[in-house]
């Protein structure tokens, strides 16, 4: 009977260690959204100012077409929620807001699941933001520029009135 356990026991701590240890991504951390600015801004649980990577969301108020509509899409997927933050290459930009990608579930093969999880791809797919990459955190920006490229197409949200969109573009950091 003796001889068993040795085999239970490695399986047991196998699967421990994948659990905690492998399958965990240093890029990623989990945090609640606690506030919404708008719809490419939140602050987390922790007091953390997020820019959300990979998306231009029009601005709230006076100039920009669908800034409301991007801040409610922004509020009702991500506000209270536990969400996955995943950092690119740099941390920060230069107005000290973190800068990371959001996930709505924990991504376990980000290059598929992005169409369906990940914040920006969602934002991109309603028309409420356009893509908004510069480098070195462009990580996603294939996924991100083909969900635009089928929105603008279909005329969805921001591109319905403009084929422009409505925000500034890439013109600005």
């Amino acid at each position: 009977m003796k001889k068993y356990y040795f085999p239970i026991i490695l399986l047991i701590a196998f699967f421990v260690f994948n659990e905690f240890f492998l399958s965990t991504d240093s890029n990623t951390e989990i945090r609640t959204i606690t506030k919404v600015v708008d719809g490419d801004t939140v602050y987390t649980n922790k007091g953390e100012k997020i820019r959300i990577i990979g998306i231009n969301a029009p601005e709230l108020g006076e100039k920009e077409a669908y800034g409301t509509e991007s801040c409610e899409f922004a509020q009702k997927l991500l506000f209270n929620k536990k969400v996955y933050l995943e950092k690119d290459k740099e941390d920060e930009d230069r107005y000290g807001r973190k800068l990371r990608y959001i996930w709505i579930k924990e991504p376990k093969n980000p290059m598929k699941d992005a169409y369906d999880y990940n914040f920006s791809a969602l934002s991109l797919k309603e028309g409420l933001s356009r893509t908004y990459t510069f480098e070195p955190n462009t990580k996603y920006v294939k996924i991100f520029k083909k969900v635009e490229k089928t929105a603008r197409k279909s005329k969805v949200g921001m591109w319905s009135i403009s084929e422009d969109g409505t925000t500034r573009g890439n013109e600005l950091r």
